[in-house]
């Protein structure tokens, strides 16, 4: 069986992945308190169980590389346990990852997400990397691969019962490392939700809101994990596996297209946001410079003849 897993690869075996056209998929979670009853690894748990199992049932398919510990976490700081990057230089620091797969001559490359607040910034990410070099980049979070199949046995109050330490999220803890699950903790945390101001993961409010996570719960706590159970965990992350594996598929099927330039006029900037040079004035600089530098070499001869 092909090897799966980037880490154990040797660089001439990475050569032989991007001839076999595999798509690159790069973990990414986050280090965050998840209430009195889960441990701080939760959303790289979750994505790094889906990205391995999909690795090992696929492994013509895809290449999974290490892990994105750390994330963005802000909102959280109140809550011991916690790290965060800035936003931005989480931003820059997975782009360059992706770019550095395109570099090597991968096509496709897949943030697999596992915390909230990461997913707009590696949407960014995604995008940044996608316009630098040939390869394409993609992100999405793993809880939107399974909404349809979550919606079936779901228990907890929509909106509001699947959010944070939740109904979904303690199902899959409880699944994959139930033994770190302090189940005598568990209480129901779903807070009032509004018309437009609302949050669970199975759907989006129109209104995009966050604030401290300590002045909404005192516990860290955004749903009903006490609805939840290691069988509907194990569905999960099997459904995420097996949608998982449908993206990646479709994405390196996809036709990339032609680009074509549509602009009529001279850029007055070049795609790195530096002043842009005509190629006539280019040749106008170029011939500035011989000039100038024939008439530093006269002088200096004159000088010396002197």
């Amino acid at each position: 069986m092909r090897e799966w897993n980037l880490r154990h690869m040797t660089w001439p075996e990475v050569n032989v992945a991007v001839k076999q056209r595999r798509v690159v998929v790069i973990p990414v979670g986050a280090i965050e308190q998840h209430g009195p009853h889960l441990p701080l690894d939760m959303d790289n748990l979750a994505v790094e169980a889906i990205c391995e199992r999909a690795g090992r049932k696929a492994p013509d398919l895809l290449l999974v590389a290490p892990p994105i510990h750390y994330g963005y976490n802000e909102h959280n700081m109140d809550f011991p346990g916690t790290v965060t990057a800035d936003a931005f230089t989480f931003v820059n620091y997975s782009r360059d990852v992706a770019h550095s797969f395109g570099r090597m001559g991968f096509q496709r490359v897949i943030f697999l997400n596992g915390h909230g607040s990461n997913a707009h910034l590696l949407e960014l990410a995604a995008r940044q990397a996608t316009l630098l070099n040939k390869a394409w980049v993609a992100s999405v979070s793993h809880w939107d691969l399974v909404r349809e199949a979550f919606a079936k046995i779901r228990e907890s109050v929509f909106p509001g019962g699947v959010a944070h330490a939740c109904e979904f999220e303690t199902s899959i803890y409880l699944h994959l490392a139930p033994e770190y699950v302090r189940t005598d903790k568990i209480r129901n945390g779903v807070r009032r939700q509004g018309k437009y101001f609302w949050e669970d993961l199975m759907a989006g409010s129109a209104v995009k809101f966050t604030d401290w996570r300590s002045k909404a719960t005192k516990t860290g706590v955004g749903g009903d994990p006490t609805l939840a159970t290691p069988e509907k965990g194990k569905k999960m992350i099997d459904a995420a596996v097996e949608a998982f594996i449908a993206v990646a598929q479709e994405f390196r099927a996809l036709d990339p297209g032609e680009r074509a330039n549509l602009c009529v006029g001279e850029p007055a900037t070049s795609e790195s946001g530096k002043a842009s040079v005509s190629r006539r004035g280019k040749r106008t600089e170029g011939r500035r410079a011989a000039k100038g530098a024939q008439r530093r070499k006269g002088s200096y001869s004159g000088a010396a003849g002197r």
